[in-house]
């Protein structure tokens, strides 16, 4: 049956033909039940016919349909309606690669070339991590967007690794089946898509791998030759086999070496020469191994920094696509030029800034930072978007040694996302989003680090810079930890040396070496007592008694016959008690990790990130590595999997870490202890590598702290010493307002001074004044977090985001800077009468702006409220119990957190603290467990209990959806401050 114009497949209209191809035509249709356009592949009669090529369409739609990435077209739908099959894709507006070098007829700059190869680079790597090849990657099947993407196309040909290529016996059947025997029957690429013959071979000549032109089977690296044509074919407008017939183009495939680019008068840099050469070896094995190792190769050839590229592999794309554009649009080529540059600057402002504001209330930082990236190419001025990039971001540095190791970063939760290139070490002064990030560092002759440390400090807190690892100086299956100082509430802090780590958990293959190498017989690789539940003490015999597997042979619990088989050797060996585990270790010449170690490996304390790529929540371990969970070195399952035994006693118990696959995901970072001689399935290990000794304080037994900061409140006259403290002169305030901004759309910014309450200082402090409201304002005074320490100019504030919302809800937003923040800073003082004498300061820095929101009638000072994120969180009750001046209180992320002197411990305060009090807190968050920290440090609060709330959101230290922060934020200052309504004339009032 013929289709049309105006029909309807389904619930699809098709709207306007897009072109048409040897397997079927493709047409602009409308979703009339989403009501959003889309592109419709209809089966031509014949081809739906013929069960091969159906079965070949079908193919396509189930491979596209399991790949889920930026740079692959997206599949929506696929179905058969008047027995024709067709399948949904999303629309895309733009022009080919091939018509972008062909109708141009110039080539494209070489870093231009390497970004778009990029962009190809990563979604091949996503297509061959599922087991699909694409078979078929040409400049025909690579699409440039009119919105800046890079689209793969066309996986019509693509085949599964596990789906054989039928043999081919011959090359003459080879040419045969791509109908290349009478070289005037060779075809030309077309933008419809492959003209190849049906057949058992399949590809396009010129752009086929040598084993694809045998008729041997293709795989991953056969694609990896195709996107080495690519390459070339951008810089050189020319393939790099090309020949006069289809014969001896396929004869150039297997015999010739394509011409050297900078022989031909092409200026490219060695690398990306050297990437293309790789790329094109005859040998499949002398190839690179992996897509990803070729985005990783491009990417260095580009030397510019992160902040001048825009999504995974695409800088400048709208200017590339408007240039290829331009021919087709107006001939004259400028007019085109401006009517596309206009087009991006209405995307910038339309599309983009709104996508950036949703992606930051959803917490997806990273990805709302790399689209802001690509909208300053339009918007290069734009004060809000440089807002809005401001208040995602943070300053950074790296350091390495030795200097001169290129650095790339991609979002932690984009794990399949391109690196991108933030520079060469050491870098100074650039912001990154304030999110979890993979990072990855290299330097010729040394060896690739690959981590998630939270935020550069590791890059920069050691007096020689982050330490790289000659090439071989690393031990097998290990990353280094740099070692400094660890530290956490539930106990004492300890000083590391560097060590190493196992960069996964000991397999059951590992285990079975020790295992057959008769490890349960040679006692010196036993060196502890062996306890019972008791804490009495058994001899040898009665210990190996108790470690047999279920037919009575020496090794773990759920094994058999001394193996645990079923092809699980890659998976992390568990029903192993705590002395098979430190055997183990002292066989492989390591020992295990104390609690120290583990957390030092792993200090992502602020974030919950990892848990959303670990093995949390399923019916059982997976093979170890398999999830993309990665810690701050390159460690992985640190979280989930099963749990890891570690060095330290706990009572008559050892401490075991981590959580397993069946566990809660707070298990993390929980401190658990079992009985040393349990051996359930859910418990295994991995070892560290020592370069000396341990500190004999981090081999100590480990008693938990039940909660952070117990203890009992002092009495009335003890707390009134403490009281005194803090205690100022009220003198003249000597305010004056230092400037004005009144640029921005939803707040008047005054930036006034007053005398502090200390020396001769004087306190700066922001006003954000709404613009549809009508004074006196309710006003809620910020207290910031400690990333306010990074900066050092209040030009930028620290986790914006977190308050911009108030003014913008008709309250004014005071932000005072504090004793040691922005200007005024000064290193954080974490010794214990320090912090005492900066908290003290904090507290009169506050006291004194409530005294000047007093001063002005503008503000109604009867209707204040105290707003704390972290740090303030923390010690928000401190100042609440000094000052009685607040009618409301919004606490973010705090909780008990260490042992700090008893003048500013939350203990003698929180219960002084009558003010109502809404605490917002992240169920996983590890840095403030809701069991020892949160609720505790809640249930402490003065206020009546109809008068506090404490909300648990998903997500860790800083819950990530701000959406939901903002509604029980505004919630509460409604209630307790009265809510703010619109006026007939548009004005807010109470």
């Amino acid at each position: 049956m013929q289709i049309s114009v105006g029909d309807h497949l389904g619930r699809y209209e098709l709207l306007a033909p897009l072109g048409a191809g040897g397997m079927g035509e493709v047409f602009r249709a409308r979703d009339t039940v989403l009501g959003r356009e889309v592109a419709v592949k209809v089966l031509l009669p014949e081809v739906a016919e013929d069960p091969d090529r159906l079965e070949r369409f079908e193919r396509e739609a189930r491979a596209v349909a399991a790949l889920k990435h930026p740079n692959i077209l997206d599949i929506y739908d696929f179905g058969t309606d008047q027995a024709r099959p067709f399948a949904v894709t999303e629309l895309l507006e733009g022009i080919s690669l091939h018509g972008r070098i062909w109708r141009d007829g110039d080539p494209l700059s070489w870093n231009r070339a390497a970004e778009i190869g990029s962009a190809v680079a990563a979604g091949l790597e996503a297509a061959h991590e599922k087991g699909i090849v694409h078979r078929d990657l040409k400049p025909g099947n690579i699409f440039l967007c009119a919105d800046g993407r890079i689209k793969i196309l066309d996986f019509g040909l693509a085949r599964l690794l596990s789906m054989p290529d039928a043999p081919i016996d011959s090359m003459e059947e080879t040419l045969t089946q791509l109908g290349l025997v009478n070289p005037e029957e060779a075809e030309e690429e077309s933008d419809q898509g492959p003209l190849t013959k049906e057949g058992t071979v399949l590809g396009t000549a010129g752009y086929m791998a040598p084993e694809q032109v045998r008729g041997q089977q293709a795989d991953h690296r056969s694609d990896i030759f195709a996107l080495g044509c690519v390459l070339y074919e951008m810089v050189a407008a020319k393939n790099p086999f090309k020949r006069d017939t289809g014969v001896q183009t396929l004869n150039a495939i297997l015999e010739d070496e394509p011409d050297e680019l900078s022989s031909s008068g092409i200026d490219v840099p060695p690398e990306y020469q050297s990437t293309i050469e790789k790329c094109l070896q005859k040998d499949p094995g002398d190839r690179y191994s992996s897509s990803s190792q070729v985005g990783e190769a491009l990417a260095i050839c580009i030397d510019q920094p992160l902040t001048q590229t825009l999504r995974p592999g695409l800088t400048l794309g709208w200017r590339s696509i408007a240039a290829a554009l331009a021919v087709i649009v107006v001939s004259g080529g400028a007019a085109a030029w401006w009517w596309i540059q206009g087009s991006g600057v209405r995307w910038a402002e339309r599309e983009a800034l709104p996508e950036i504001t949703r992606l930051t209330e959803a917490g997806g930082l990273f990805e709302a930072y790399r689209l802001a990236l690509e909208a300053r190419d339009f918007l290069p001025e734009d004060t809000e978007l440089q807002g809005l990039v401001d208040r995602i971001t943070l300053p950074i540095s790296v350091v390495t040694e030795p200097a001169g190791a290129d650095v790339f970063i991609k979002g932690y939760s984009t794990p399949d996302a391109p690196w991108q290139r933030l520079g060469t070490t050491p870098i100074e002064g650039m912001r990154i989003p304030y999110a979890l990030m993979r990072w990855k560092i290299s330097k010729e002759g040394f060896e690739d680090f690959e981590g998630a440390p939270f935020g550069t400090v590791p890059f920069t807190v050691l007096s020689t810079g982050f330490p790289l690892d000659p090439v071989g100086a690393r031990p097998a299956g290990m990353v280094r930890v740099p070692g400094g100082p660890v530290e956490r509430p539930e106990f004492a802090g300890v000083t590391l040396e560097p060590y190493w780590i196992d960069q996964f958990e000991v397999t059951n293959h590992q285990f079975k070496a020790f295992v057959d190498a008769g490890g349960y017989d040679i006692q010196e690789f036993w060196t502890e007592p062996f306890l019972d539940e008791q804490g009495g003490e058994l001899m040898w015999d009665e210990a190996m008694a108790r470690l047999r597997d279920t037919t009575g042979r020496p090794g773990p619990a759920d094994w058999e016959l001394g193996n645990l088989g079923g092809g699980r050797d890659d998976y992390p060996v568990g029903g192993v008690s705590w002395y098979e585990a430190a055997a183990y270790c002292q066989f492989a010449g390591k020992s295990l990790p104390t609690v120290y170690h583990w957390h030092g490996a792993t200090a992502q304390d602020q974030v919950s990130d990892i848990v959303d790529f670990s093995n949390f929540g399923t019916d059982g371990p997976a093979p170890v590595g398999s999830f993309a969970g990665l810690g701050d070195y390159g460690t992985f399952d640190m979280a989930g999997n099963v749990k890891e035994w570690c060095w330290n006693s706990s009572g008559n118990k050892r401490l075991i870490l981590g959580g397993a696959w069946s566990e809660p995901t707070y298990l993390f970072k929980d401190l658990d202890a079992r009985v040393p001689f349990e051996r359930s399935p859910t418990h295994g290990f991995r070892c560290v590598r020592l370069s000396g000794h341990a500190p004999e304080a981090s081999l100590e037994p480990v008693i938990p702290r039940i909660a952070y900061g117990r203890g009992e409140p002092v009495s009335d006259e003890v707390f009134e010493a403490y009281r005194r403290l803090y205690a100022y002169d009220r003198t003249a305030l000597e305010a004056k307002v230092e400037s004005v901004d009144d640029s921005a759309p939803y707040w008047r910014k005054e930036t006034v001074s007053f005398d502090a309450a200390y020396g001769s200082e004087r306190v700066t402090a922001m006003l954000f004044l709404p613009r549809d409201a009508t004074p006196p304002y309710h006003a809620v005074i910020w207290f910031p977090g400690s990333d306010v320490f990074l900066s050092r100019s209040a030009d930028t504030l620290a986790s914006s985001y977190l308050f911009d919302f108030i003014p913008r809800s008709g309250r004014a937003l005071v932000y005072p800077i504090y004793q040691g923040m922005y200007e005024r800073f000064a290193p954080v003082m974490l010794a214990p009468n320090k912090l005492r004498d900066l908290t003290v300061m904090w507290s009169k820095d506050l006291e004194r702006t409530i005294d000047y929101l007093e001063a002005r009638e503008d503000i109604d000072h009867t209707r204040l409220a105290y707003y704390g994120f972290s740090l303030g969180a923390v010690y928000g009750p401190v100042f609440n119990a000094i000052d009685g001046r607040f009618q409301a209180a919004v606490l973010i992320s705090g909780g008990h957190y260490g042992k700090v002197p008893p003048e500013i411990d939350v203990v003698n305060f929180a219960p002084r603290s009558l003010v109502p009090t809404l605490m917002i807190n992240g169920e996983d968050d590890f840095l403030m467990p809701v069991e020892i920290s949160q609720r505790p440090f809640f249930d402490l609060l003065g206020a009546p209990v109809e008068d506090k709330r404490h909300a648990l959101l998903e997500g860790g230290h800083l819950p990530p959806d701000r959406r939901a922060i903002i509604r029980e934020v505004l919630d509460w200052l409604d209630r307790y401050l009265g809510p703010v309504t619109t006026s007939a004339a548009g004005a807010k009032t109470d």
